[in-house]
């Protein structure tokens, strides 16, 4: 696919910005190689393609709506002279404004809430459609009413067929009406839909609806006689056009889920009815998440092609060139796209509005209209001595030195650097640098954010592969907790589901290693380095439980405890960033943990004794507590639990002095008693006696 000597677009395929580890004392580098990672910055007189080259492309001019004519601009229409008038929208919409000259004026008036379409015919009569049920003929300063269409909420789209007669495309009712030269408006075609939003008129005499709702394209060929072109997945056709070849474009957006996609423009369309007030249909609150837009193409044998898709915002407007290049203005971002035959998408500008109302890509003047801020945006060049891109302002997560800046490119290229410590560039930012060279350094002061600017010097310079080092600042990372558990046993941070932890059941198991865990705040991402030390409560000296040469970067430990004495045992992890930086730079923090339990050692049964069917025996542990003192009789399995004499088991000394008669089978003796008891760690012993 050409394109026409006026603009120069550059074709693409998209990759990904990273900031990507380079694995050397903490470096981490900006890569912004693709039409996504190049996009979000300013674009003066350049354009971005999918390959990742940043090529000459428009240059804007900018002149704001007149104060007073609304803050957004909802459609535009050409003029012969060139000259180019743009309808506004809420509020303080409803105006018709013309930009001749590089001067903006209102043009006229219809004292409506928005204007939602224009059209001229060949005698160069303007007809302005509103949110009400009435067409405007307009002229310099005045605005007379028309056609007045019955059963219709608001007009949303208006086109000039061959034979000279305007059509309307109305909602509330999902009509199309023709009006003749006299401004008698007859039902032409009625759809399956609420909205008839865009209309086109082929050469052939054919004419396209799209609408909105369903999401429907018809092709209609005479009044009442229609097929549907394409059902679209979306639900909003929001423009249609018809190319030199009879191919014929449409753009259909998908609806978020979450909230409305209706743009301020479409709003202004489905707003206000008869009277101004509000009309039935999609909502006229602002899209609080942008749905999906969609263009497509269909062949002169009604075949549909996607050409282009994005998933973060929809389509708005829609406008072809002589040659029949597409470009789409966005309902989020302020946006044009244009897309090739391959699919290949550029993004040919990036205006401060938050939308693009309207484009015009031929006749005398070329221009974007932005909208939110309504502002209008001529063609003046290609490129030029001044062309500029300027990136997003690129976030190193922390306050960062810049390093070595590379790309490649064409040409004249001249590429500059600045920094600050906010995320929208404001006056706290340095100026940008001199020049950097190839290769070579940037000279930008550290901060947190840096803008990469280039400047196109001559029509044949591109840009691409921009790469910026940078490293951050060291912060040191902390540990803020350390706990110790038997291998296999519940985290003691572990919420019981029930709000308390479970009584009786299993006794514990004995594990003589313990699982050590720790947590860890680690604000710059750096790789760390553990080591885990002990101490014996009571003792100063500490001993390593990891070996010196062990690289330890996991939070966990399993620590084997059966060669350590018992007693209780305090632990501390060091936790150092010395793996990706320099020993001056290295940063350190230790925590200890609260005391835990070393205990490899059962408890011991002192006494025990057996009078008639009463039990009596003492438990002692060299640390304690008791955790479980149980029976069985005649070699069964079925251990039975005994009750302390103080009725609870919390000490390293425990009794028992109890009836176990209810403990033993039926019948008469005697019987074989197992006593054991285990202590807290899950050791234990067993010894047995006889019963009368």
């Amino acid at each position: 696919m050409r394109f026409p000597g006026w603009v120069v677009v550059a074709t693409v395929a998209g990759a990904v910005f990273a900031a990507r580890d380079a694995g050397a004392v903490g470096t981490r580098t900006f890569e912004l190689d693709s039409l996504d990672k190049l996009s979000g910055g300013d674009l003066k007189g350049a354009t971005v393609g999918s390959d990742g080259i940043v090529r000459a492309g428009w240059t804007l001019g900018d002149i704001p709506l007149p104060e007073g004519s609304g803050t957004t601009a909802t459609c535009s229409v050409a003029l012969a002279d060139g000259s180019v008038l743009v309808g506004t929208g809420p509020s303080a919409g409803g105006k018709v404004v013309r930009f001749a000259n590089d001067r903006a004026q209102v043009f006229a008036d219809t004292h409506e809430n928005a204007v939602t379409a224009l059209a001229v015919d060949k005698a160069g009569t303007v007809y302005a459609a509103t949110t009400s049920n009435k067409i405007y003929k307009v002229s310099q300063g005045k605005a007379d009413v028309f056609a007045t269409l019955t059963d219709v909420d608001s007009v949303l789209a208006l086109v000039v067929d061959r034979t000279g007669a305007l059509l309307a495309g109305t909602g509330g009712d999902g009509k199309v009406f023709r009006i003749d030269a006299a401004g008698s408006a007859s039902v032409y075609f009625k759809t399956d839909d609420a909205f008839v939003a865009s209309l086109a008129a082929a050469p052939d005499g054919a004419l396209y609806a799209g609408t909105s709702g369903k999401g429907l394209l018809y092709r209609i060929t005479a009044a009442g006689r229609a097929t549907v072109l394409y059902d679209f997945p979306g639900e909003d056709v929001h423009a249609i056009a018809v190319g030199p070849d009879r191919s014929v474009w449409a753009i259909a957006n998908e609806i978020s889920p979450s909230g409305s996609t209706e743009s301020e423009s479409s709003s202004a369309r489905r707003g206000a009815g008869a009277g101004g007030r509000q009309a039935p249909g999609p909502a006229q609150t602002r899209s609080t998440k942008p749905g999906k837009g969609s263009l497509w193409r269909f062949d002169p044998a009604g075949r549909p092609e996607r050409l282009m898709h994005h998933d973060d915002f929809h389509y708005v407007s829609l406008a072809l060139d002589e040659t029949g290049v597409p470009y789409v203005g966005t309902g989020a971002e302020g946006r044009v796209y244009s897309v090739d035959d391959a699919h290949q998408v550029s993004l040919v500008a990036d205006l401060d509005a938050r939308q693009v109302g309207a484009i015009g890509v031929t006749g005398k003047t070329r221009y974007v209209v932005g909208s939110d801020p309504g502002a209008f945006h001529r063609v003046l060049s290609v490129g030029g001595p001044d062309a500029t891109w300027t990136s997003k302002a690129l976030d190193a997560g922390l306050r960062a030195r810049f390093g070595h800046l590379s790309w490649s490119g064409t040409g004249a290229v001249e590429v500059s650097t600045r920094s600050g410590d906010t995320q929208t560039p404001d006056t706290t930012w340095t100026a940008w640098s001199t020049p950097v060279a190839n290769g070579g350094t940037s000279t930008s002061p550290a901060g947190r954010y840096l803008q990469v600017r280039a400047r196109l010097r001559d029509a044949n310079a591109s840009l691409s592969d921009v790469t910026v080092a940078f490293l951050t600042e060291n912060l040191r990372a902390v540990v803020t907790d350390v706990s110790a558990r038997q291998k296999g046993a519940r985290d003691p941070h572990e919420t019981p589901k029930e709000g308390l932890p479970p009584s009786g059941g299993e006794p514990p198991k004995h594990e003589s290693v313990l699982h050590v865990t720790w947590k860890i705040e680690n604000p710059d991402g750096d790789e760390l380095r553990y080591r885990v030390q002990f101490h014996r409560e009571g003792e100063t000296r500490w001993f390593d439980a990891t070996r010196p040469d062990e690289v330890l970067s996991k939070t966990e430990l399993d620590w084997e405890t059966s060669a350590l004495p018992e007693g209780r045992y305090r632990l501390r992890v060091d936790a150092s960033d010395e793996l990706v930086n320099p020993p001056g730079d290295t940063s350190r923090f230790s925590h200890e943990s609260p005391l835990d339990l070393v205990d490899n050692t059962p408890p011991v049964i002192k006494t025990l004794t057996m009078n008639g069917h009463r039990l009596r025996l003492e438990v002692t542990d060299g640390l304690g507590p008791i955790a479980r003192i149980e029976a069985a009789a005649d070699g069964r399995v079925d251990w039975r639990p005994l009750r302390p004499e103080d009725g609870i088991l919390d000490e390293a000394d425990e009794a028992v002095d109890l009836d176990v008669t209810p403990l033993l089978p039926a019948g008469a003796g005697p019987h074989l008693l197992a006593i054991r008891a285990y202590d807290a760690a899950g050791n234990y012993t067993v010894r047995d006696i006889s019963t009368p």
